[in-house]
């Protein structure tokens, strides 16, 4: 599978320190293969995996079967509302 990031997932883990960035790109490499800390999530944000590495969080959605794609990531304690926030921002009144 091919993981692509949007621009504020590429932001946010250029900005990691150097070993929290490693302990990211490891994850990542092993959502690839579909291994990890992998929840399907409910409610709102129903069609939205995440995935947990210790206290971060990558909320992703995964297209046609091939394509895993980054949306938002961030701390356990904001990521989820402050998603939210951007997808009803990007959703036309």
């Amino acid at each position: 599978m091919k993981i692509s990031a949007s621009d504020p997932v590429q932001r946010w883990l250029v900005a990691l320190p150097p070993d929290t960035q490693k302990r990211v790109r490891a994850a990542l490499r092993g959502l690839q293969n579909g291994r990890g800390d992998i929840k399907a999530l409910r409610g709102e944000l129903e069609g939205f995996c995440r995935l947990r590495i210790d206290g971060l969080r990558i909320v992703y959605s995964q297209h046609r079967g091939q394509i895993i794609r980054l949306e938002y990531a961030d701390t356990r304690d904001v990521v989820y509302e402050t998603f939210l926030k951007v997808l009803s921002e990007r959703k036309p009144q």
